[in-house]
């Protein structure tokens, strides 16, 4: 004769183990995601910039080979080298992902979101790239700073 007291104690023992190693393999994602350094460079080296964690810049770094840059070739340098330290981040986020929690629905969902929001430079989209969008500025002030859509 079953037990189905028993039974069910096994169940949710089962289900409570089985919550606490993905916890644990989540928790380790997300250590391993907080270490994620990536640098880029441009100018043949002499801006470089460092991201960290979500992709951020944490560390803009120049040589004196900037000097005989025009300002306008120092930012463009700058946003080149961000955008290719950048563009690692989700190949980065990717293999940590895999490497700790596999091919979950949320690990998926995880670089998916970062692909997005950092692609590779000279992906379609990427800012630079053929076809990615460019944002132009308003030709004239209309003076309306409510922010309130005209539509809804």
């Amino acid at each position: 004769m079953s037990d189905p007291i028993g039974n069910s104690r096994s169940l949710v023992d089962d289900w409570e183990r089985g919550a606490q190693e993905r916890a644990a393999k989540y928790e380790a994602m997300r250590e391993a995601a907080e270490r994620i350094s990536l640098t880029g460079s441009a100018a043949d080296g002499a801006v470089k910039v460092t991201v960290g964690p979500n992709g951020i810049p944490s560390d803009v770094v120049m040589t004196d080979a900037v000097s005989r840059l025009r300002p306008e070739e120092i930012a463009a340098a700058v946003l080149e080298a961000m955008r290719k330290a950048q563009g690692g981040y989700a190949a980065e986020l990717a293999r940590i992902v895999d490497e700790t929690v596999g091919q979950t629905a949320a690990g998926q969902h995880i670089v998916a979101t970062a692909e997005r929001n950092f692609p590779q430079a000279g992906a379609p989209g990427a800012p630079g790239a053929p076809g990615a969008a460019v944002v132009k500025k308003r030709a004239r002030d209309d003076g309306d700073f409510s922010g309130d859509s005209y539509l809804g």
